[in-house]
């Protein structure tokens, strides 16, 4: 429990310096992404996936694009995660100790609103692993 509430501190720190970076990269002050709101709340998740036989049967996550402001995730050493690039869905490969960084949909900017440049929300998913890469 505790190591749980220290990882969540650590990472509200790094998303507020993110939201900062992002300000910057709008052209904004360094702090305005933070003084409207965007970091504010804060969700925590753990997903498991148990080991499927077959994953190419199951139905697995769909095809979405995170609801939040931004999702900073850290990946297990299978994987599984795949972003859609050139209309083609590639593997994201997990890096020990690295944290993925995804722009959410309510940070998908319209350029009338900041000018330019924007952000825009990527879709990704998850895909089925077998159960040889749990072992």
């Amino acid at each position: 429990r505790d190591i749980l509430i220290e990882y969540s501190k650590q990472v509200k720190r790094l998303s507020k310096t993110i939201l900062e970076l992002l300000s910057e990269a709008l052209g904004l002050e360094p702090n305005r992404l933070n003084q409207l709101g965007c970091g504010a709340g804060q969700l925590l998740l753990g997903h498991y996936y148990p080991a499927c036989p077959e994953p190419e049967v199951t139905i697995g996550v769909t095809d979405h694009t995170d609801a939040s402001f931004i999702t900073i995730l850290l990946q297990d050493q299978i994987g599984g995660l795949q972003v859609l690039h050139r209309n083609k869905w590639v593997d994201v490969q997990p890096r020990k100790g690295a944290l993925v960084v995804n722009l959410g949909d309510l940070l998908q900017v319209s350029p009338s609103f900041f000018l330019y440049p924007s952000f825009v929300s990527n879709p990704i998913r998850r895909k089925n692993t077998c159960d040889s890469l749990r072992s």
